[in-house]
């Protein structure tokens, strides 16, 4: 199926989007490359019983496992500031009265 200029103003029309003429025919030719290589890749035959690749990489989904936390002493052995039981840090906002 080849797409020409006034197919592309008819989808642009039709997505409410703004399509120069001029432009018109730069994205019929890139749209009939990117539908000419869908098309290639549709024509590649499966060996039998094998099912299309639907994402790429590995599964980097891991368990939700509960683990143990720093003690509150570990956590605030660095801290520039504290008071015994929270991180102090500097006020950086006021806040503006009406």
């Amino acid at each position: 199926m080849a797409i020409d200029p006034a197919e592309v103003l008819r989808i642009a029309r039709l997505a409410r989007l703004k399509v120069e003429p001029e432009e018109a025919s730069r994205l019929a030719k890139d749209l009939d490359r990117i539908v000419g290589h869908i098309d290639s890749l549709r024509a590649v035959k499966l060996p039998e019983g094998a099912e299309a690749l639907t994402y790429f990489g590995k599964d980097v989904h891991r368990p939700d496992d509960a683990r143990g936390c720093l003690a509150k002493d570990d956590a605030l052995r660095n801290a520039p500031m504290e008071d015994g039981d929270f991180f102090l840090v500097p006020k950086i906002v006021d806040k503006e009265e009406s």
